[in-house]
């Protein structure tokens, strides 16, 4: 007679159309890694020396970058300076190039009216002979003074006429409105004519353009100096 079983009870509460449910493994937890406190002092040293290291570089950087900058301001400044200084010695020499000028005209013309009121008829006598060589064979010649001139003047151009061969007619005559000094020799085809005033004023005017004419020339070739600071500007664009 076989072994008897007893028999399985009835599962009514389960439900065999849901699907099995995996087991999830917790997940392990991380080792945390320990050192020594001689360990730790160690490294923290060299993370500190690193740091500091890398501290100084960057200060160094930018140290040398800040000095490079007020060099290069210092040398603009340095260098408008300088041409500023030279601009003002080259016009304080222009002024005193102007007033010597001015000067020297002033004493050739003092000079020369001190020498015609002691040799009021020197400069006419020469231009008279000048004259008279070319215009031996004019028919006349004419020769207008001051009239307080007139006769010491015929007295020093007869010596003149008989020594050039003159054949013509001299004529001299006194006019109130010409200058002691100055004259007009007047002949058929034409005339010749010293007047001390209009040539000091041709004088005065030809010095007054040619010092005018330098100025702006020197004006002009003056190179433009670049404003401090230019580079400061440039590195910050």
């Amino acid at each position: 007679m076989g072994h008897m079983t007893s028999p399985s009870k009835f599962l009514f509460d389960t439900d065999f159309t849901e699907p099995d449910v995996p087991e999830v493994e917790a997940p392990m937890e991380p080792e945390i890694p320990m050192m020594s406190v001689a360990d730790h002092k160690a490294a923290l040293a060299t993370a500190k020396k690193i740091a500091f290291e890398d501290g100084r570089a960057a200060a160094a950087k930018e140290l040398g970058g800040s000095q490079e900058l007020r060099l290069t301001e210092a040398v603009h400044e340095l260098v408008a300076m300088s041409e500023q200084i030279l601009s003002d010695a080259q016009t304080q020499m222009d002024a005193q190039e102007n007033d010597a000028i001015s000067l020297a005209f002033l004493v050739a013309r003092r000079l020369c009216a001190h020498l015609l009121a002691r040799q009021p008829l020197a400069e006419t006598v020469a231009l008279f002979s000048e004259c008279l060589g070319p215009l031996r064979r004019a028919p006349h010649l004419v020769v207008r003074v001051a009239p307080q001139d007139v006769d010491p003047l015929k007295a020093k151009v007869d010596p003149i006429v008989l020594e050039k061969g003159f054949e013509g007619k001299l004529v001299i005559l006194g006019e109130a409105e010409i200058a002691r000094g100055d004259c007009r020799i007047e002949w058929a085809e034409g005339g010749i004519l010293r007047d001390r005033k209009a040539l000091e004023k041709q004088i005065d005017t030809s010095i007054r353009g040619y010092l005018q004419a330098r100025s702006q020339g020197r004006a002009q070739t003056r190179p433009a100096t670049e404003p401090a600071g230019a580079d400061k500007e440039d590195k910050a664009q």
